[in-house]
């Protein structure tokens, strides 16, 4: 969440605001998208310049009607951006977040763990038996239906706030904020289930990781996707 107090206060005299993002990193916090409406004129003023990284008395040769106008049009830049942002965060074929999109999203969740404190964060890797085998011999529509159909399943098993990430071709990652291991293994043995419910029984192989002391969302995935491996290594043995 973008700190609401007033930014442009806080900019030593004499010295332009600092851009925010960041027009996009600042803008599409509160401040500027939920504006709604024509704002205060002073208030307008300060918004505006501090989105564009210029002090307030620069734009002084401009009325409160140009101001609030121009503050208009940023506004549905920014509008615009963060609908295209979304966009390219989504994998077109199965809604699961992108790789990049998604391992900051896990980053977040790790820094908000390691910031508030809670039950930890968890990590489910996921890899979709036979999909090459089912694109060779029954086309690739039926290995995109199966991929659709997998998401689905998981979805079906989580919470509204865990995310699921295309992690490549036929690989997802779940991640569980505040969940505990057991939890996290529950939740696991529910999306398995939940597979085989919706696409007639295929299956997928799966591993678990928890966060430990200094995991980067790349080790965690990497002791996840070690887990998957063990796991199948083991099935293997045993049959």
């Amino acid at each position: 969440m973008v700190d609401q107090h007033d930014t442009a206060a806080e900019t030593p005299a004499g010295e332009a605001a600092e851009p925010s993002i960041d027009l996009v990193g600042w803008a599409t916090g509160d401040r500027l998208v939920e504006t709604a409406g024509p704002a205060a004129p002073g208030f307008a003023r300060e918004l505006l310049a501090t989105a564009l990284g210029v002090r307030g008395a620069q734009l002084d040769s401009l009325d409160d009607a140009e101001i609030e106008v121009a503050l208009g049009r940023l506004k549905g830049l920014v509008a615009q951006i963060q609908r295209l942002s979304a966009e390219a965060a989504v994998d077109d074929l199965t809604g699961a977040l992108r790789r990049g999109a998604g391992r900051q999203a896990m980053n977040r969740e790790i820094a908000r763990f390691r910031r508030f404190g809670g039950k930890g964060v968890a990590i489910i890797f996921i890899d979709v038996d036979g999909l090459k085998r089912i694109n060779d011999t029954e086309g690739h529509a039926a290995g995109d239906a199966l991929l659709r159909a997998v998401v689905e399943a998981i979805r079906e098993r989580l919470r509204a706030y865990d995310l699921v990430i295309r992690w490549g071709g036929d690989e997802f990652v779940c991640v569980l904020p505040d969940a505990t291991p057991a939890e996290a293994q529950r939740t696991l043995a529910h999306i398995e289930g939940q597979v085989r419910n919706r696409t007639g029984g295929r299956s997928v192989s799966t591993g678990l990781a928890a966060l430990e002391a200094g995991d980067t969302a790349d080790t965690l995935v990497s002791r996840a996707d070690q887990a998957l491996y063990t796991r199948r290594e083991a099935s293997r043995s045993d049959g």
